[in-house]
């Protein structure tokens, strides 16, 4: 019997999942606070639910992929969360970048409801998760990534076991660090090369034949819209992009380990103030 998958926030990550689920012929059923989302995927052949709670009601294998910790915990414990309903051996695992300790703290609480939990952050993006590429960092013990494994590769192709649970999330800060601080790099790069008379084309192909190269140029004509756009300006009370959401959980992170990023901490301030150098560059 095929393993009853629940999928929670149909975004631009978790839309994507879900249909690959359901035309791996897996039973998904889906709940977004969005009707279009969960109409695309009931026109798909997902199950559509009205909760969190119900999702976990059906499923086996509960997976949560929606924004940030906040929208996490109303997922877990809200007045229609999963902490209600889910059946005793299922497992929730959750994609979104939340941190180890809010992970740790959720596999506890379902701990004593019997249910096992893993948390996989996931890089790679909405194309990625169209085409079943996209690859996972996971914190949870083998058994139970075991369980999930066959669920997983219909829509990951790279499934990295980092630890236990919340090891995933240590992972995913660590990369999202490191992509941050190339993308910066890379943005002030072609702004030096290009104001000394190098073709933005020319520059990037210098870049690409050299030691500098990497996946964050591999990806540019892509992500760098969306990575610029990530690092303007914006007004206090507005939500903040993922990556800098991600350099202050980095950072957050880093401070309870005593670990000094002196680097990550002036990318975050760069990413902040909205001034990144070339970011506003029609030529980049």
């Amino acid at each position: 019997m095929k393993t009853k998958v629940g999928i929670i926030g149909l975004g631009i990550i978790g839309k994507p999942i879900a249909l690959r689920a359901v035309a791996a012929g897996f039973p998904v059923y889906v709940y977004d606070i969005r009707d279009e989302p969960v109409i695309e995927l009931a026109k798909a052949g997902a199950t559509a639910c009205k909760s969190s709670a119900e999702v976990a009601s059906n499923s086996d294998l509960i997976i949560s992929l929606v924004l940030d910790r906040a929208q996490t915990d109303d997922v877990v414990f809200g007045a229609k969360g999963i902490i209600l309903s889910i059946k005793r051996g299922s497992v929730f695992a959750t994609g979104s970048t939340l941190g180890p300790a809010p992970v740790v703290r959720i596999a506890e609480a379902l701990a004593a409801k019997g249910c096992a939990t893993i948390d996989m952050p996931i890089t790679g993006g909405y194309l990625a998760a169209s085409e079943g590429k996209l690859s996972l960092m996971v914190g949870g013990a083998e058994d139970t990534l075991a369980r999930a494994l066959p669920v997983f590769k219909s829509f990951a192709h790279i499934i990295t076991r980092a630890g236990d649970v919340g090891a995933g999330q240590a992972a995913k800060l660590a990369h999202q660090l490191i992509m941050s601080v190339n993308v910066l790099g890379l943005l002030e790069g072609l702004s030096l090369g290009t104001a000394g008379g190098v073709q933005p084309a020319v520059m990037k192909q210098i870049i690409k034949d050299g030691i500098a190269n990497s996946n964050v140029l591999a990806m540019w004509n892509d992500m760098g819209p969306r990575w610029k756009s990530m690092l303007e300006a914006s007004t206090p009370d507005a939500d903040l992009p993922n990556m800098r959401k991600d350099l202050h959980t980095a950072l957050e992170l880093a401070r309870e380990l005593g670990v000094n990023l002196p680097v990550g901490t002036q990318t975050s301030l760069i990413a902040d103030a909205g001034i990144a150098t070339g970011h506003d560059n029609p030529l980049l």
